[in-house]
């Protein structure tokens, strides 16, 4: 797509030598996993949108790794899906042996506001074997006062009560700035533990807003709040164009679901800007251009990290597996190889410190 690639353009992922670096490695023991079993920590619990793309990965990846190891999933929802990403940083980092990586939903909050919560720099202690990109869409119920028949209208909202994970979680984040910068007045109610509570919440009337990534809207908001007439999409989040200048996914805008900046335009009658909106789109772009990530700790046997690499590059283009992702997910995978997020990494690093402050002040509210 169109917008996919000026993600690309905007983190400069062509011009990185260091692509070249990671696609060249040694090659691989071609029985590192024989008679081995890999666990993939998984950061959200189970049934959410994290889940069901890594078990859909076990049940496919497997065959593509010499030495066809067993792949298992464990759940370690909590702390807004910093819980997995510390176990993985500093339990498995004491043995990297190469049997214990992480399938991660990337929050890119955490890292770019030194959150306490995160006890370990996963830019530096981990090591990419591969991700996808992914669309986030906003989503309200449409009982909100005085009442919302088009996405423009959650300007005039009396009070939003949207449903989270934590506080320096990247979704609560980007509802956080997404709120302040249309000046709605909010509320977050955080800790739920996957896409599928908070759809819950909302049709209980325990929350009246919250956002998700695209298979988790097409395939949980969906058939249950947008189909029913309870709710409707809001928007879905710029990334930065080639241009410079907010751009929304085409394919989205086609559906009915327009970019934010578009909706903040018919709201207020004039183009977003300032510190807070700049804020929210580079925080957009990171998010957007890295949202699932598979990881081994730093240390692990150049091996294992090589054997999985090929591994993941294989199995996303295994039509076995693109099928079942598209029949579950109801769109295609959008896979990233360790090069893109390697990028991705070195692009959170350039992050201004004003941009951090924002956020920073934005967790801290």
């Amino acid at each position: 797509m169109k917008a996919q690639r000026l993600m690309a353009a905007a983190l400069g992922l062509a011009s990185l030598s260091m692509v070249g670096a990671i696609s060249a490695s040694a090659p691989a023991h071609a029985q590192f996993y024989k008679d081995k079993t890999l666990t993939l920590l998984v950061n959200y619990g189970a049934g959410g949108n994290a889940d069901t793309d890594a078990r859909l990965l076990a049940r496919h990846w497997g065959k593509h790794i010499p030495g066809s190891p067993n792949i298992v999933i464990q759940n370690l929802p909590g702390a807004g899906g910093l819980r997995a990403i510390n176990v993985l940083g500093l339990k498995a980092r004491a043995n990297p042996d190469g049997t214990i990586g992480g399938f991660f939903t990337v929050s890119p909050t955490p890292p770019l506001v030194d959150d306490p919560g995160l006890q370990i720099n996963m830019v530096e202690e981990f090591v990419p074997i591969g991700g996808a990109r992914g669309w986030t869409i906003a989503y309200a119920r449409k009982d909100i006062a005085p009442g919302i028949k088009q996405p423009a209208d959650l300007a005039r909202a009396k009070k939003i009560f949207f449903g989270g994970y934590s506080r320096a979680s990247s979704h609560d984040t980007r509802l956080r700035l997404a709120l302040e910068v249309l000046d709605v007045p909010y509320t977050g109610v955080t800790g739920f533990p996957a896409q599928s509570d908070i759809a819950k919440a909302l049709l209980q009337g325990e929350v009246n807003m919250s956002a998700s990534s695209l298979p988790g809207f097409l395939t949980i908001v969906v058939p249950n709040i947008i189909t029913p007439g309870v709710g409707m999409a809001l928007w879905h989040y710029d990334v930065i164009g080639a241009d410079g200048k907010p751009e929304g996914n085409p394919d989205l805008t086609r559906m009915g679901i327009p970019p934010f900046s578009e909706v903040y335009r018919q709201a207020r009658g004039q183009d977003a800007s300032g510190p807070k909106f700049e804020a929210l789109l580079q925080l957009n772009n990171i998010g957007t251009s890295l949202q699932r990530g598979v990881f081994l700790p730093k240390g692990s046997p150049p091996d294992a990290v090589t054997a999985l690499r090929r591994g993941y590059d294989a199995v996303v283009k295994d039509p076995a597996y693109i099928t079942e992702y598209e029949r579950i997910n109801n769109e295609k995978p959008d896979a990233v190889d360790a090069a893109v997020v390697q990028a991705v990494f070195e692009a959170m690093k350039k992050v201004t410190p004003e941009v951090r402050q924002i956020l920073k002040a934005a967790v801290a509210e």
